[in-house]
This record gives C-alpha cells, structure tokens and sequence, in this order.
C-alpha cells in the first residue's frame, strides 16, 4: 500500500472525529448564547427609558457638578503647589 494514502486517510479520520467531538461545546455555546441575547431583549423591554426632560436636567446637574469638581481640585492643586514650593523651597534651599 501506499504510505501517502494512509496518511491522508489517518489525517482525514482524525479531523472527522475532532469535528464530531468538537460540535458539541460549539452548538451548546450558540445555545447559551442565543438564550442569553433573548433575556437580554425581554429584560429591555422593562426598563424605564428617562423622558428627554428629565434627561436634559440630568445632564445638567452631572455637567455642572463635574465643573464644580475640577474648579475645587485645581484650587487644591494650587493651594498645595504654593505651600511645596514657597514653604518646602523655603526651608530647604
């Protein structure tokens, strides 16, 4: 017989039989998943969009907050730069 022919036919045989073997965790993997999206939509369907009013205020409260934020770090910032360089540079130089 010829070796390249029992090659191949061992190679094809193998990969058959990793197919077979491997269907089983991808298909159940596709399943998981597919019920997954489907309670992710009916669990959207729930939810309580905000009206755009509400939205609107929202963001303005979460904008004007973050500027109030950034003002009292940068004023902290400074406060602590002058007290290590004036104060600190002072005492070390």
């Amino acid at each position: 017989m010829n070796l390249g022919l029992i090659i191949t036919a061992a190679v094809v045989l193998a990969a058959v039989v990793s197919l077979v073997l491997w269907r089983e965790p991808v298909f159940g993997f596709a399943g998981r998943t597919a019920t997954y999206l489907r309670e992710v939509r009916a669990e959207l369907t729930k939810v309580t969009w905000p009206t755009w009013d509400e939205l609107r205020k929202s963001t303005t409260v979460i904008i004007i907050f973050v500027i109030l934020i950034g003002i009292l770090i940068g004023i902290l910032d400074w406060i602590f730069a002058k007290l290590l360089i004036d104060v600190l540079g002072r005492a070390f130089a």
